[in-house]
């Protein structure tokens, strides 16, 4: 493409900045991770390994090892070979944590809400939509087929296939079960069917099945830790978004009373201590009320997000767990909530009170996500001929998309950098020294699944 449209001049960071820089970073670093990184069980099946898909990769060859399942950890330094990147496959952690493969699964599936959108605008990437859809049946076959105890509950696994047999071997790593995954996996099931050609009704039913379970053992969840509880209103969220059935408005309605009532009645400190709890009650608080339309649910994350920002530090910018510790440690899912709950406030205030707010975000954007070092490696921005790099796909002059809608301005990729494009699990902040430390250069399918699909998600279905 010779003609690249007028001189762009440089705008102020803003939300919409800020939100499609870190949905164009999970978008291609799930990709990546799920196409290309061969870190986990990959699919047999021919057809998903053959399939012609646009090559966007440019970090890694363009073999497609499709994945089932996601490790629990990995090497984030790649090794290189001639001039692409490889995961070090013998640094891999076998382990299968069943909540990471949950989030994965239900990121593919918002991503082919997203691919769907090119329709009549470029079939390469319209197919990636149906590509999804049937790579998560895949992952969701396998996941109730050997992700599943003795008792037909969702478990965390270990990969004891031998590499010379056919057969899977995944062996249980911990008999607990958490209600909370069975939630998320009844999202992504049901999420699934409604995307399938096919309508999968078997999908359909089995996510039925586990929400009439909830039903039945409602006594059961109200007795649940606040952690579980409010990991399982997330989950009933996500299913009521995409069902819209009462019976999953009833129980939606009745878990985020209690997770409000929980949180009502917790001190300052432990909101400080669990931040990444409390924005999830934040953000399931906003969600139930867009599914509900019940007020008092907004009303409950207003008086949470004031106590949450009273740990925003104005003199340095970004937000601190104990302000009398020299190191503050941070985790990356704690560092994107945060943040994303900062969006979402903003976008619910009048014009007087977006001013101040606007000014936070950006400080907690490039102080506490970019010059943290939390992304290890930012992807490339489309290219000029990529209709993802024009507003609205338009491939026109006048809609092109400045780099800045992709990577922070001043982050520049150089060829020393044999980093993969992940999170990295935490990282500590020396308040004298003013600087930031990584405890490891890491994979974490935990930390890095969720945050992905965090982004992915709010970014679809939440206008701010």
């Amino acid at each position: 493409m010779r003609y690249i449209g007028p001189f762009l001049r440089i705008n102020i960071l803003n939300n919409d900045n800020i939100k499609s820089q870190l949905f164009h970073f999970s978008k291609e670093s799930l990709r990546h991770i799920v196409l290309h990184s061969g870190c986990g069980i990959i699919s047999r099946n021919a057809n998903l390994k053959i399939k012609p898909l646009p090559n966007d990769d440019d970090i890694t060859n363009s073999v497609i090892s499709p994945l089932l399942c996601v490790y629990r950890k990995a090497d984030g330094k790649l090794l290189k070979e001639k001039d692409k990147l490889l995961w070090n496959h013998r640094k891999f952690k076998r382990e299968i944590n069943i909540c990471a493969n949950g989030y994965m699964t239900l990121g593919l599936l918002y991503l082919s809400d997203y691919y769907r959108e090119f329709k009549d605008v470029d079939e390469d990437k319209y197919k990636l939509s149906k590509y999804y859809v049937d790579l998560s049946i895949e992952q969701l076959e396998f996941f109730a087929l050997y992700c599943r105890n003795s008792e037909g509950v969702f478990v965390d696994k270990y990969d004891s296939t031998d590499p010379l047999q056919k057969e899977y071997f995944l062996t249980d790593k911990n008999m607990k079960f958490k209600f909370s995954t069975q939630a998320l996996l009844m999202a992504a099931y049901y999420k699934c069917a409604t995307l399938s050609e096919d309508n999968n009704e078997n999908f359909k039913s089995f996510a039925l099945d586990i929400m009439n379970l909830f039903s039945s053992l409602k006594q059961e969840i109200y007795n649940t830790s606040h952690d579980e509880l409010v990991k399982i209103c997330l989950a009933f969220n996500i299913l009521y978004e995409c069902s819209k059935l009462e019976k999953a408005k009833e129980l939606l309605v009745d878990f985020s009373e209690l997770m409000i009532e929980n949180i009502n009645h917790m001190p300052p400190s432990v909101i400080r201590d669990n931040i990444d709890i409390s924005c999830l009650c934040y953000i399931n608080s906003i969600l139930t009320y867009k599914n509900t339309n019940l007020s008092h649910f907004k009303d409950a994350a207003f008086k949470i997000f004031n106590n949450l920002e009273k740990l925003y530090n104005n003199d340095d910018g970004i937000f601190i767990k104990d302000i009398s510790e020299k190191e503050n440690k941070f985790s990356s899912d704690e560092i994107i909530l945060y943040l994303y709950v900062f969006m979402i406030q903003e976008s619910l205030l009048s014009n007087n009170e977006k001013t101040e707010l606007a000014s936070k975000i950006h400080g907690l954007y490039k102080k506490q996500v970019v010059s943290s070092g939390i992304i290890l490696r930012w992807p490339e921005a489309p290219s000029l001929d990529n209709p993802e790099r024009y507003r609205n796909f338009s491939c026109k002059a006048e809609d092109l998309l400045d780099d800045n809608y992709f990577r922070f301005s001043s982050y520049v990729n150089n060829d020393t950098n044999d980093l993969a494009p992940i999170f990295v699990k935490n990282i500590s902040l020396n308040r004298k020294k003013e600087s930031y430390k990584h405890y490891k250069h890491s994979f974490d399918s935990c930390k890095n699944m969720f945050n992905f699909f965090t982004i992915i998600y709010l970014n679809t279905i939440l206008d701010f």
